[in-house]
């Protein structure tokens, strides 16, 4: 089980003081100038990440890594780093993909176990835009759930696509920084195809 505390020193840019992100199986805190902003582990429903570029003709010149985090009331706690030119790139870099891979884990792990119970009780519920029930998708406004034997997934670094297996003209994508829950989602029905198939296929 997740118990201690994840400690991590972040810099907004290299000459930002450094600010404290605890990262807890009860709740998450981050240090703020005036005052620090902390989440209960129950108080926390949205989560989005990513990472975006400035370019001057072709040049790159800065490199952001963003991870913000979104209570039930609507507060948001933003982790931004930025790199420039290049310049300890690799170090934050690694520091983003650590920061979310404990987040992950505290919080969103769970979330996601959840929600596929959810769905294999019969329940229907929406999530990161999306309608899902027991016996598919609707991924945009048809009628009729697309069945799970016909959801394809595909996966790439900073977004994911849904499709018909039937008809791939008929999809939906999603991008991890700019949706809300997008990765939450990915899990979601990354699991429940895996399960569909394996039943089918032991059938």
């Amino acid at each position: 089980m997740f118990e201690e505390n994840q400690l991590f020193r972040v810099k907004r840019t290299p000459l930002s003081a450094s600010r404290l992100l605890t990262i807890n199986s009860l709740f998450l805190e981050f240090e703020g100038p005036l005052a620090d902003t902390r989440f209960t582990k129950e108080d926390i429903e949205g989560f989005r990440s990513g990472v975006t570029g400035f370019r001057f003709y072709m040049i790159p010149i800065s490199r952001t890594y963003n991870i913000e985090i979104k209570s039930s009331q609507g507060k948001i706690i933003s982790i931004r780093m930025h790199s420039f030119f290049g310049l300890g790139n690799r170090r934050i870099k690694y520091k983003f993909i650590q920061i979310y891979k404990q987040i992950q884990k505290a919080y969103f792990n769970e979330m996601a176990i959840h929600y596929v119970r959810l769905l294999n009780a019969g329940l229907t519920y929406e999530l990161a835009g999306t309608f899902l029930t027991d016996e598919g998708i609707l991924l945009k406004k048809e009628k009729n759930p697309v069945p799970w034997i016909r959801i394809g997934l595909a996966s790439y670094y900073q977004s994911c696509s849904i499709y018909d297996i039937s008809d791939p003209q008929h999809f939906r994508s999603f991008d991890y920084w700019h949706d809300w829950n997008a990765a939450l989602l990915r899990s979601v029905i990354d699991y429940k195809i895996r399960s569909t198939r394996s039943l089918e296929f032991n059938k």
